[in-house]
């Protein structure tokens, strides 16, 4: 093997092993779900909730889903919409606020856990506190737990609260509730596989049938297809047929219907020339002898001035001399006619 062959084999060889690495680490970053937000239920890792997930769709009598699409979009009723990991922030946003109260109005409990990093500081919360009477609060002591409470919930029942610190908190709204949490770490993985906070999940879910865990405010959105679409409104039926009409189409273009019969071999004649024709129109229709006369009285009935009466003269002597010899004739005509001075 020689050393250029050694090199391209070695090139292709290690490209080949990149190509694999690469591919397995994205697999097992799918897998474990690091490339989604924590507490996302496609998250497979400590700090997502997929286990919760798979271990509400193995429940009997619970239907788990996902929602891609936004909040208001949501037709369910009766459902245990969860929120998980929400921005504090979000909160001071009186439309969101009206969304949340609309959603749950329909007979929908949802389920808000906040999300908070003790180095930022949450908003002011002014829309929250005039609106749901609710303000958060947040314990200065980094060697305490909760650091985020609720430190006023007017109106609200308190589901769970330690020393003091409210913790989770709901309202009616309508036909359905609204649960605030200060903490999203009962539903993380770690969590539900240290089955440590199984009550604080239950009291969540209430008596709903249905639980769904909402993605679209992760930034995980359904951009929405064509496919999508067809999907949801279950028209592939439709698209069936129009696939089955389009291949009629194109095979009736293609080829006809029946199929014509093969045409017969056409017959090639060999053509002839035009002077080839000329002649041959000559021969038939002025005899030899005459040829010199007639082609002398077709140039002489445009150029009748331009000849004296001694050259007519002339020329006639020589059709009678060269009657039987056309070219001759005609060749002793062009002397006559070209001649200078009197004949």
């Amino acid at each position: 093997m020689s050393s250029g062959t050694r090199a391209s084999f070695l090139f292709i060889l290690l490209a080949a092993a990149f190509t694999y690495g690469l591919i397995r680490l994205f697999s097992l970053q799918f897998a474990s779900g690091d490339v989604y937000p924590e507490l996302s239920s496609l998250r497979a890792d400590p700090a997502g909730s997929k286990l919760l997930y798979d271990t509400l769709a193995l429940t009997h009598g619970i239907k788990v889903t996902r929602n891609y699409l936004p909040l208001d979009s949501l037709e369910p009723t009766g459902a245990a919409v969860f929120l998980l990991a929400s921005n504090p922030d979000t909160f001071d946003d009186e439309p969101y606020l009206k969304m949340l109260e609309s959603l749950a109005g329909r007979g929908n409990r949802v389920v808000a856990a906040m999300d908070w990093q003790y180095h930022d500081a949450p908003g002011g919360g002014k829309e929250l506190n005039n609106r749901w009477h609710v303000r958060f609060a947040v314990d200065p002591d980094k060697q305490h737990i909760h650091h985020l409470y609720f430190a006023e919930a007017s109106g609200w029942q308190v589901v769970d609260q330690v020393t003091g610190k409210l913790l989770a908190v709901e309202r009616t709204f309508g036909k359905g509730t609204v649960v605030l949490l200060s903490e999203s770490e009962a539903f993380t993985n770690q969590s539900t596989a240290a089955m440590d906070r199984l009550n604080t999940v239950s009291a969540a879910i209430g008596s709903s049938s249905q639980v769904i865990f909402d993605e679209q405010h992760f930034g995980i959105a359904e951009s929405g297809s064509v496919v999508g679409l067809a999907r949801r409104f279950r028209l592939g039926g439709m698209f069936i047929g129009l696939a089955i009409c389009a291949a009629l189409f194109l095979w009736k273009s293609a080829s006809a219907f029946p199929p014509p019969a093969p045409a017969a071999p056409v017959e090639r004649l060999a053509g002839r020339t035009s002077l080839s024709g000329l002649l041959t129109l000559l021969h038939r229709n002025i005899p030899t002898r005459d040829l010199a006369a007639v082609c002398w009285r077709e140039w002489l009935s445009t150029h009748r001035r331009d000849v004296t009466p001694e050259r007519l003269r002339g020329v006639e002597t020589v059709l009678r001399d060269r009657a039987a010899h056309p070219l001759e004739a005609m060749r002793e005509i062009q002397t006559v006619l070209q001649a200078k001075g009197p004949l």
